[in-house]
């Protein structure tokens, strides 16, 4: 019902938009612009393309601005791989907008192309900001491209990242002042303007004040480092009145260390154990430049954390019989899960994928775990690369689900790993029966 409501609302606006440009390009003073010639269809079609790159754009900074309202619906991770997907998507109206525009005036002038672009920039007010802040989207456009492709470390991408914003303040002065579906229209101008408050209102609160007041509030430090495995650390982080900080086993925090060579990064980390009121857990992989650092810091760092974030959590099973699946450090957010399924007396069964019994993190927590609870929880170590072991051997396949959890379709099932994995038990569970509304995963790739 909360997903239909937000997904309404995203309708009603996009709506309005294209229905309020439809009557203005209609009803302008030269003529029907749709049915005009080739100049005005042009211009009528540009500035389409122009308010849905303006509208597309403030959908990206809604779904990436960390509202709860938003949030507690979809969860941060599909939120932000919405957010990679419309990213890309806008390029064709972020260059669609200026060709049109600058093709149709040209041909209402009797100018070329050229002498029209030179014109717009010399002489129109908002446009030459206008073109720089398009320079800077399509820059950014092509940093996330580079990311994606392993070809620029995520420190770099993160500042030109960081440009859209100026991007955004350049682009924006134009819509206002040229822009004469905007300037001419008085229902048109309030319904953007109501828009751009109601947004920068919603980033000032989430992205900035909401994390500044956790901070001060909770005053978050690094307690201690306990190394898990031979590549993961955990890190152990205290501070005061956290029976008042609201998280759910399963969910991730986004942290910021303040600390010489951290306090430019802020990452995505899932809570290793439940929440206790006396500290939080997060349980690090070393996998690039900034997580093989983590090792180096020091008791006492600063911590800014913002979250929790994710639907990932045991209030999204509706059977009393759950089904974990981890592979790798993908065990971080169902290790919590675990522990907090099995003391609510549901039936738990754990499958850990991993190389090497060297490799399982929390091995020994988990066993202790699975002791404790009297039956409720059966701990499975699957490993891929240790030919001596004496447990389960290979991979997390159709065959050794069905083997290992005969009642498969009548449990919940949470999964977490990496891609491949994830994807080759996603066509497993399918295949063996298993309801889509009954299989719950996060990728976690903020």
């Amino acid at each position: 019902m909360k997903k239909a409501a937000c997904l309404a609302l995203a309708g009603i606006v996009a709506l309005t938009l294209v229905g309020s440009w439809l009557w203005i390009q209609t009803r302008h003073p030269l003529g029907n612009l749709l049915t005009g010639d080739m100049g005005g269809q042009a211009l009528a079609w540009g500035r389409l393309a122009g308010l849905l790159a303006a509208f597309g754009i403030l959908t990206q900074l809604t779904v990436i601005g960390r509202a709860r309202w938003l949030e507690h619906v979809f969860g941060l991770d599909r939120l932000t791989r919405f957010h990679h997907i419309l990213g890309f998507s806008l390029l064709f109206f972020l260059v669609a907008h200026p060709l049109l525009v600058t093709f149709g005036h040209a041909q209402q002038a009797d100018l070329s192309f050229y002498d029209q672009a030179v014109d717009f920039w010399r002489t129109w007010r908002g446009l030459a900001s206008a073109t720089i802040g398009l320079g800077l989207m399509l820059a950014a456009l092509a940093a996330s491209a580079a990311v994606l492709a392993k070809r620029m470390r995520y420190e770099q991408w993160y500042l030109t990242h960081l440009t859209l914003y100026v991007a955004f303040a350049l682009a924006i002065q134009h819509q206002f002042v040229c822009g004469s579906d905007i300037t001419d229209h008085r229902f048109f101008k309030w319904f953007w303007a109501c828009l751009y408050v109601c947004l920068l209102a919603q980033m000032a609160v989430f992205r900035f004040l909401r994390p500044a007041r956790l901070f001060f509030r909770h005053r978050f430090a690094v307690e201690r480092l306990v190394p898990e495995s031979a590549d993961v650390m955990s890190v152990y982080i205290r501070g005061r009145d956290l029976d008042a900080f609201r998280a759910e086993p399963g969910q991730f925090v986004i942290v910021r260390f303040l600390a010489k060579g951290f306090r430019w990064e802020a990452h995505p980390f899932s809570l290793s154990r439940p929440p206790d009121g006396h500290g939080l857990r997060l349980s690090i992989k070393g996998v690039g430049d900034f997580t093989k650092r983590i090792g180096g810091l020091q008791p006492g760092t600063p911590v800014l954390i913002d979250g929790a974030y994710g639907v990932f959590t045991a209030q999204k099973a509706s059977s009393e019989r759950v089904l974990l699946i981890a592979g790798g450090i993908g065990i971080t957010p169902l290790r919590a899960l675990a522990e907090t399924c099995a003391k609510a007396g549901r039936d738990t069964v754990l499958l850990y994928g991993n190389r090497s019994a060297e490799s399982l993190v929390f091995r020994d927590e988990l066993e202790q775990l699975a002791s404790a609870a009297e039956g409720r929880l059966r701990f499975i170590p699957v490993l891929s690369n240790q030919a001596d072991w004496q447990g389960e051997h290979g991979h997390i396949d159709r065959d050794r689900l069905a083997r290992l959890v005969p009642d498969l379709p009548e449990r919940d099932v949470f999964l977490c790993g990496p891609p491949a994995m994830m994807k080759s038990v996603l066509h497993a569970l399918s295949a063996l029966g298993v309801e889509k509304s009954r299989i719950h995963y996060e990728r976690f790739t903020l």
